[in-house]
């Protein structure tokens, strides 16, 4: 057996793999995007196979792109979107259904129906939009059916078909999870007459829980590791109690430590499983802007202010936004909120405004939301803040728009040494799983770039804090 940890990630805008050594280093690191359609007013979906052909041409690529083979393994970790929802064929692993992303809406009556039965869902969890996905099958259809999220089918699929499995850091955010028992919820099955051999086994985060078929890398690889993407960013940032982080990507989402309590006080902020592995499961905070950088690609878009990288030398060519205001609402309210009604607002426009304080004001909407979210899970925690907040994520990539958020949080912000940290968490994960590494191995794999320190004062921050909500939410 080799010693290299690979970590896939399977997002909802692209899927990456980062190949990985025992003490943290990346070797090489293969992406590509992935494609997602509507078919109707809140519905968005991808296509499980064309997210399988890419997952290992994404596998096989990693691996040349490093000069290693799958010898060089030592097992590999899968970490993917939570609460999709996919069918497929158990006999021939075909899907049956497109994936159902977490941001697709056609679950919404769906589960204001199921909380007036006594089951407290939102309408983005799978367990809104199940039902609707097998009624759909035709009758001859359902006789051999799985359903998972995109994590069960790629390592059904990677295994060959052996392996229908999750974790319960992806289960809890189905919606399916008992967390009274750690099992599925078997009241809620029933009541939506579903069939319980369509469901996953539940398995441990990290540990033996399967192995790729031959055909996939040419000999079999210990799949040793299953966790939810923002629970395994936060792997990489540390998931000791009182650790924080926030993923900066097509949202912002923040999660906080909160070690075997669970901290149940607010479900715009809510609880997650972190890992649970054995008796051991730990567990977070997570609190969420629904549009980050996908506000600013609307932006970018809408407005014609160019690439990222033009865009963010417009918004640091103007020393401020000039009065111009923006509201990253274009999918609702997350934390503190909780209003998946509120719609996006770009505002305070004069003739003084130009495409420089556009830009500006774009970022610092974002930036004010993330400050929102990051002192109400504190609040909630009852935790007084870190020093610093640790970042990742494809935003974190942009220094204006760290330096921004360092400014508004009133405190340093750092940028993690690997910005793709969900595959860093994944091969974290892996290495445990495989008995690579132990607890204190993977403390290597928290490392840090650059830092920004804010250029203003805490009062300062606050002000400008308190001066944009009185505009947003007037």
């Amino acid at each position: 057996m080799g010693e290299l940890l690979l970590g896939l990630d399977v997002g909802t805008t692209s899927l990456g793999a980062g190949l990985f050594t025992p003490d943290g280093r990346l070797l090489a690191w293969t992406a590509r995007r992935l494609r997602s359609t509507s078919s109707g007013p809140g519905r968005l979906e991808q296509d499980a196979a064309a997210i399988w052909r890419t997952a290992l041409a994404v596998l096989r690529g990693v691996l040349a792109a490093a000069g290693r083979d799958a010898v060089d393994l030592a097992a590999i970790g899968v970490t993917s979107q939570r609460t999709s929802a996919v069918i497929w064929d158990r006999r021939s692993g075909r899907p049956l259904t497109p994936l159902v992303i977490w941001s697709d809406l056609r679950g919404a009556a769906r589960a204001q129906q199921l909380r007036e039965a006594g089951f407290f869902l939102a309408p983005q969890q799978a367990a809104a939009k199940l039902e609707g996905l097998v009624a759909g099958l035709p009758a001859d259809a359902r006789r051999d059916i799985a359903w998972g999220n995109i994590d069960s089918y790629l390592i059904f699929r990677l295994s060959g078909g052996a392996a229908h499995v999750t974790d319960r850091s992806q289960a809890w955010p189905t919606g399916y999870l008992d967390l009274a028992t750690m099992g599925w919820n078997p009241a809620l099955i029933a009541h939506q007459r579903l069939e319980p051999a369509m469901f996953p086994k539940l398995v441990d985060t990290w540990g033996s829980i399967g192995e790729t078929a031959p055909s996939v890398l040419g000999r079999p690889v210990a799949i040793a590791a299953d966790i939810a993407d923002q629970q395994a960013a936060l792997m990489a940032h540390d998931d000791g109690f009182g650790a924080v982080k926030a993923t900066l990507g097509t949202s912002a989402t923040l999660d906080l430590a909160t070690g075997t309590e669970l901290v149940l006080r607010d479900m715009s902020a809510p609880p997650f499983v972190v890992s649970s592995v054995g008796s051991n499961t730990r567990f977070c905070l997570e609190g969420m802007v629904y549009s980050a950088g996908a506000a600013l690609d609307w932006v970018r878009g809408t407005m014609r202010l160019g690439a990222p990288g033009g865009f963010d030398r417009l918004a640091a060519s103007a020393p401020d936004a000039g009065g111009v205001w923006f509201l990253p609402a274009l999918q609702g309210l997350g934390a503190p909120h909780g209003d998946a009604s509120r719609r996006g607002g770009l505002g305070g426009l004069t003739l003084a405004a130009g495409r420089a304080q556009i830009a500006r004001a774009a970022l610092e909407g974002v930036a004010f939301r993330v400050r929102e979210v990051f002192d109400h899970i504190h609040a909630l925690a009852e935790r007084a803040p870190p020093p610093a907040l640790g970042v990742d994520g494809g935003l974190a990539g942009s220094d204006i728009f760290l330096q921004i958020q360092a400014d508004l949080l009133g405190r340093p912000v750092r940028r993690h040494a690997i910005r793709e940290a969900t595959a860093c968490g994944a091969a974290i994960c892996a290495g445990l799983g495989a008995g690579v590494l132990t607890q204190a191995d993977a403390a290597a794999f928290v490392a840090y770039g650059r830092g920004f320190e804010p250029r203003i004062s805490r009062d300062e921050a606050d002000a400008r804090l308190s001066a944009w909500k009185s505009a947003v939410y007037a």
